[in-house]
């Protein structure tokens, strides 16, 4: 690599361990067996790039990424586990659609599966919001063939 792409490596790198330091170091040890302050201050430092590419390439399940997502919160919360719970909420509001549609009274809508905090916090998409979405005719319009 060239002088001017190892230096942007470095700072790169730089600003990594800077903001996510610690969860850098216990991830380098549990998914490589590497010692991160080794690699980069010891007698044979690894070239900022090399390190770079395993930041890259750490695993969902990894401290960094939890870190990066909003804090230790979020360890254990890959993209599986959010499917997992959005298809655990779609499934509940499936049921409460069904029981609501054969109910008497109004039965209380389901609560969402608990994510952790700071993820995205979104209500669930209306049947207005739907046709909307998908080019329906506002409530009222002519339809013209």
């Amino acid at each position: 690599m060239g002088e001017g792409g190892e230096r942007g490596g470095s700072l790169a790198l730089c600003e990594l361990t800077d903001q996510h330091g610690a969860a850098l170091l216990a991830d380098f040890r549990r998914f490589y067996g590497l010692d991160l302050t080794e690699a980069l201050f010891g007698s044979r430092p690894a070239a900022p790039s090399l390190l770079l590419a395993l930041v890259e390439e750490l695993p969902d399940e990894s401290a960094f990424a939890a870190a990066v997502r909003g804090g230790p919160q979020h360890r254990g919360w890959t993209v599986s586990a959010h499917l997992l719970a959005a298809v655990i909420d779609a499934v509940d509001e499936a049921a409460w659609i069904t029981a609501q549609a054969n109910a008497r009274k109004r039965i209380r809508r389901p609560k969402r599966f608990p994510r952790p905090t700071g993820a995205e916090q979104r209500r669930p998409a209306t049947v207005a919001d739907l046709a909307h979405r998908f080019g329906a005719p506002e409530k009222g319009a002519v339809i013209r063939r």
